[in-house]
């Protein structure tokens, strides 16, 4: 069983979100959370995610308290009751519920209602005595536990999509499943998935050319400790080592310290100067078009661009991201992203997606290259 919309829900209300990384209260660094109390490697100083990005955390990190629901509760459960008891255990941990009094009098067969409104009030102290909010919280728990369950009306293919982790088995079943529709049912779910009536935008065959063959370097993977500022060098890397991988002799990392030589890895001048070294023609301009862009793709010559990464796509912020185009179609260009997949609309990165080979649609991406104007864009004019 799976926490359903509901639970989840009252999980979210409880836990508060919270967008940007903040360090633990008692050693002020690790661990660090994020997102629906979400922590681990992954987390770290400065990161930022979009909601979208905290629910789906959130949704994985409730896998381990839903399996404990099950393996530590004998008795069949409903929804309400399972989704009560999965809130409880990502409160107060697994082994709290494995030991509670709760667990022992639900598995003893006690009439359960009665169980979850004197088991779960004893839950509610802190250091000082009762917390109101933990209160509030096991109160709206026995009271979802006793409430009858609702008829739902979400189907599997709902449910699927809110499990979906890109494995090969579900990808092939949605290529399958889209497979089926002829062509009106494809224009008529795009429309409707996108809560407009506007037709569905075209899509155009790649050129055969596109994308470039260009090798994906993914900054948070460096062995140096850079990785979690270092997009603009793993975006030239991949496009010098494109135009000459002769002369690239190993990953961005090393491409990384012919930069410190010349400066800081965030540093236009650095990179510049670095390129030049190398026996590039590298410069730095502010003043991008999209039909530079679209040139020198043509020329078969990959781009690194800046763009701003947070906020919405109507509102760009951040100090700033660099990533490299290396195609193009009718309406998306195909991107390497070094931080990962972008969320294009809302800002942040999708969690523990490759930014490989990535298509971002042509006229959002642009929002957030082109910033006060469509002549304003940062970039690196590279020559072959």
């Amino acid at each position: 069983m799976r926490t359903s919309t509901q639970g989840i829900e009252l999980i979210q209300k409880f836990e508060g979100l919270e967008q940007t990384a903040y360090p633990d209260p008692g050693s002020g660094g690790d661990p660090w959370t994020i997102g629906y109390g979400h922590t681990g490697p992954d987390v770290y100083p400065g990161l930022w995610i979009s909601k979208l990005q905290a629910e789906e955390l959130l949704v994985k990190d409730l896998r381990r308290f839903e399996d404990a629901v099950e393996t530590l509760i004998d008795v069949e459960l409903n929804q309400n009751e399972f989704d009560a008891l999965v809130s409880f255990a990502f409160n107060v941990g697994e082994g709290a519920l494995g030991d509670s009094t709760l667990r022992r009098r639900l598995n003893a067969g006690e009439d359960k209602c009665p169980v979850f409104q004197q088991e779960l009030p004893r839950w509610v102290n802190g250091a000082n005595g009762p917390m109101p909010g933990l209160v509030r919280r096991r109160e709206a728990e026995a009271e979802l536990a006793c409430a009858p369950v609702r008829e739902t009306k979400e189907t599997f293919l709902l449910r699927a999509v809110r499990y979906f982790e890109e494995e090969k088995h579900q990808i092939d079943a949605l290529n399958a499943l889209w497979g089926e529709l002829d062509p009106v049912q494809r224009d008529w779910f795009i429309t409707a998935y996108r809560g407009s009536q506007a037709p569905p935008e075209p899509v155009e065959e790649y050129e055969d050319f596109f994308p470039l063959d260009v090798p994906y370097f993914a900054q948070h993977d460096s062995k140096t400790n850079q990785g979690g500022r270092m997009c603009f060098t793993s975006s030239m890397a991949m496009a010098l080592d494109y135009l000459d991988p002769d002369v690239i002799d190993g990953d961005d990392d090393w491409y990384l310290s012919i930069v410190l030589y010349f400066g800081d890895t965030v540093s236009s001048e650095a990179q510049q100067r670095a390129a030049r070294s190398l026996g590039f023609d590298a410069t730095f301009r502010m003043d991008g078009t999209e039909e530079d862009l679209l040139s020198k793709l043509d020329q078969e010559i990959p781009v690194p661009i800046g763009i701003l990464h947070y906020g919405s796509v109507d509102n760009p912020s951040g100090g700033g991201h660099w990533v490299t185009l290396i195609g193009y179609d009718e309406t998306h260009f195909m991107v390497h992203d070094p931080a990962g997949e972008l969320d294009l609309i809302n800002g942040g990165y999708f969690w523990n997606r490759s930014g490989e080979n990535q298509r971002y649609t042509r006229k959002n991406l642009l929002k957030r290259w082109n910033i006060a104007n469509d002549h304003d864009g940062w970039w690196i004019d590279l020559k072959k």
